[in-house]
This record gives structure tokens, sequence and C-alpha cells, in this order.
């Protein structure tokens, strides 16, 4: 699996695209359906079969509607955060994001798989950004898309709206307790790894 990284829009919310073999994609957290996002698609020859939604902020999911017209892709969001891309909780406005209100094509749960071409993907549920907040881990792979929880040397913010500083703690736990080392893509700034994050972020050396 090939995994390529675009930041965009004012915040530099990495959105990612995930290719197997061959050429069939993920598409992670697609902030905007900027041309540099289609030009990557195009590029690579990509065929989106599936869109994934760490959250349900608009930095991260102001692009997926518009991605999902293109290609014929479904929308994935967990459920806690499905009320999250038609109205004000998005915080579009306070992001500034050109935003158009759409409904996911898939609620998921903890524990559940997703799949485009060859490779799947397993949901974590990893809640305190925001409730509904996800990470989508690739066992083969070792890798990790952390969204808005886990960052390198830091963590998700939690004074947003239906944040919570105690449930994400407790993903921040989960994490650091998964088995063996991961790449860590984390929805802005720079990847790193989880042994690195283990031993050196603030939040996980404070973690009992």
């Amino acid at each position: 699996m090939e995994v390529y990284k675009l930041p965009l829009g004012p915040f530099g919310t990495n959105c990612y695209v995930a290719v197997d073999e061959n050429g069939r994609a993920a598409v992670i957290d697609p902030g905007l359906y900027a041309p540099e996002l289609q030009t990557l698609l195009r590029e690579k020859t990509a065929a989106v079969e599936t869109i994934l939604l760490t959250h349900g902020h608009a930095d991260h999911i102001s692009g997926a509607a518009a991605l999902r017209e293109a290609t014929g892709a479904p929308i994935s969001i967990h459920t806690l955060d499905n009320d999250f891309t038609d109205g004000p909780l998005c915080m579009a406005d306070e992001c500034g994001y050109p935003f158009a209100p759409f409904r996911a094509d898939r609620l998921l749960e903890d524990g559940d798989t997703v799949a485009f071409g060859k490779e799947t993907m397993t949901v974590l549920h990893t809640p305190g950004h925001t409730p509904g907040s996800v990470c989508f881990l690739h066992g083969d792979d070792r890798v990790l898309f952390s969204g808005d929880t886990l960052f390198c040397l830091t963590a998700g913010r939690t004074d947003f709206p239906r944040g919570s500083h105690d449930d994400l703690m407790q993903s921040l736990r989960r994490l650091r307790d998964l088995d063996g080392d991961f790449t860590v893509y984390p929805g802005h700034e720079r990847s790193t790894r989880l042994d690195a994050e283990r031993k050196r972020n603030f939040f996980m050396r404070r973690l009992k």
C-alpha cells in the first residue's frame, strides 16, 4: 500500500490517499476537493473506492461530497459524528471553509473494517476530540491514520463542542497499548512513530 499526503486548506489539514497495488484507493479526510487532490488521483490513475472521515470537523470533511460526486465512492463516518455533516457542529463558519451539508453513506462502529481493492483497515473508535473520532489501522503495513486524536508530540484539542478530555485520555491509552510499532499519519503536521510517541509525547507519558 502506498500512502500520499496532501496538506489542504488554511489549516494544512492532511488528506491522505492510500492506494493498493492495482490502483484502488481510499481517500482519508478530504478537507477540500482541491486541484492538488484531483491532480494526484489523475497522476496515480487511482480509482477511489471509499472516502473515510476520521471525524466531522469542516477542515476534514468539506471536500467529501464533491469527491463522492466525482468518483461515486461512498462516504463513511462514525455514527456519533453523523450529525456533524449537516449542521453547525462541523464549525465550517469558524474555520472559514466552503461547506455544503451532506449525509454519509455508511456509519461506522468500533471494530468495523473498511476495504479498498486488496487492502483492509480496521476502525478504532477514539473519542475525545469529537464523540465519533476514529483512527484507521492497517495491520499488515503497520500504519495508523490518527486524525486529530494523536499528533507528533501532542494530541487533539478537546475545547470544541462535544469534546472530552477524559475520553481523549482513554483513547490515547488505547493507542499506546496497541501491540508493536506503527507509522502514525495524523490530521495535521508531520508523521511520526507510535513507539516515539510512547516515549516522548507529553500526554502519553502522563498516562497510567
